[in-house]
């Protein structure tokens, strides 16, 4: 009880308190959801529960580096919670809770970065609000489908994120996990985690349904047909409760012989198709000093987030071929240049002179700070997320559909339009020279 408490050490009752602080709240916003939102709550608490357990473990136990570490319980208990993380199908209104929930938890990771483990949460803040953005979106406030509980979901997930780096890892773990370095401390590999804190309380279940019998029961003297029908509407169709036939009941088909069972006929199988990778180039993401630009080529989902650090704001990159690729740029950048990409995200802080896409397909593009004109050719699905500071940019688009802007509003939640695809023009002929006007069509006039 009490004496346990007072055993543990600061970093460790720190933690606990921002759990209370972040992870509670967040577990409640998903109980007050419902649905398949509980699976996203269970997850992230086993994740936080697990790096609990490797914070008290490195707290008791000598420093152990490199490889190691992945071989102690506590970081298998995180790497496990990732995996089921990845493994989380939900239905297709939780789409975006998923997504938001596996790209958040990566951060996870950074108990195994040194020396500086802030910045590595810090890249999966901006990719996990890319997707709780959509959330905020889909519920946004003065529409019919606002819901509070939405948008707490995605505040108390961001939370947990922003505070872990900027209050709790800065003020215990500024250059990486803290060890215990006093003589007599533990060997990490015989340490044992004591059990987690106790999860949230799950909502109460709904009570069950009536059965019919009760419902019959209930309809006072009504008896005969009455009494059949009122049962028939109890149980809400008149063909529940009947038995299937399955297909070896069925003596017309042609595989049954007349025996008590039916000839089994093997099912021919049917081999999975093989994720089809569409990228181009050479795999590459280096600096080349030779045009002063970085150069990334081919990179896939499999390389996970690619980091690009730009130190010279005379420095450009291009980003060629990539697939289902995540990027992220950091620094201030001269230009970005997207060229033959395919469903790709790119996020980055400042360009200075312009973000060009041109000959790529459902793309997404998010700019944390600055850029003055964003430039779109020969581009089919395109969303580009502004930032506050952003909202002057200019957009210049040629052969290019399904084009959308999305930014913050005066309350924090986002707003999307569409550039228009169709415009109306008209001769003008009375001057001293010809010219044609140019118009936005009426189709994007509501």
């Amino acid at each position: 009880g009490a004496a346990a408490e007072e055993e543990l050490p600061k970093s460790i009752t720190a933690y606990d308190d921002y759990c209370a602080e972040t992870l509670t709240p967040f577990i409640a916003a998903c109980a007050a959801i419902g649905g398949d939102a509980n699976q996203c709550a269970e997850v992230v608490k086993e994740a936080w529960d697990a790096q609990r357990a490797y914070l008290l473990m490195a707290s008791k136990c000598k420093k152990v580096t490199g490889p190691d570490c992945q071989n102690l319980e506590p970081f298998k208990a995180i790497a496990a919670a990732l995996q089921k993380a990845n493994g989380l199908r939900l239905g297709r209104n939780f789409i975006n809770h998923e997504k938001t929930v596996k790209e958040g938890l990566q951060a996870l990771q950074w108990v195994t970065m040194e020396p500086k483990p802030r910045e590595w949460i810090e890249n999966f803040v901006g990719g996990s609000d890319f997707w709780s953005n959509k959330i905020r979106t889909e519920f946004k406030r003065n529409t019919d489908k606002f819901d509070q509980n939405q948008h707490d979901f995605c505040t108390h997930f961001h939370n947990m994120l922003d505070k872990l780096h900027k209050e709790y890892v800065k003020e215990y773990h500024l250059t990486g996990v803290t060890w215990n370095f006093k003589p007599g401390a533990m060997d990490a590999k015989s340490f044992s985690a004591p059990a987690a804190p106790p999860a949230a309380p799950a909502p109460a279940a709904a009570p069950a349904a009536a059965k019919p019998a009760a419902a019959a029961a209930s309809g006072g003297d009504e008896g005969g047909i009455g009494a059949l029908g009122a049962a028939l509407k109890a149980k809400g169709n008149a063909a529940s409760g009947l038995n299937k036939v399955t297909k070896d009941m069925q003596t017309w088909r042609a595989d049954y012989k007349g025996g008590d069972k039916p000839v089994p006929v093997a099912k021919p199988k049917v081999a999975p198709r093989a994720k089809v990778i569409k990228t181009k180039g050479t795999k590459q993401c280096e600096f080349k000093r030779q045009g002063m630009r970085w150069c990334v080529e081919a990179q896939t989902s499999e390389d996970g987030v690619v980091e690009v650090a730009v130190t010279d704001v005379k420095h450009s990159v291009n980003i060629y071929g990539c697939f289902e690729a995540t990027i992220n740029i950091t620094g201030k950048v001269k230009s970005v240049s997207i060229d033959a990409c395919e469903k790709c995200k790119v996020l980055l802080d400042t360009s200075i002179s312009a973000i060009e896409l041109v000959n790529s397909k459902r793309m997404q593009v998010q700019v944390r700070e600055t850029a003055p004109t964003i430039a779109i050719d020969k581009t089919d699905g395109i969303l580009v997320y502004l930032s506050r500071d952003c909202l002057d940019a200019q957009f210049l688009c040629a052969k290019s559909s399904e084009m959308n802007v999305s930014w913050p509003d005066e309350n924090g939640d986002f707003q999307e339009i569409c550039i228009p695809e169709q415009f109306q023009h008209k001769l003008i002929l009375d001057g001293a020279t010809p010219a044609i006007s140019a118009g936005v069509s009426d189709l994007y006039s509501h």
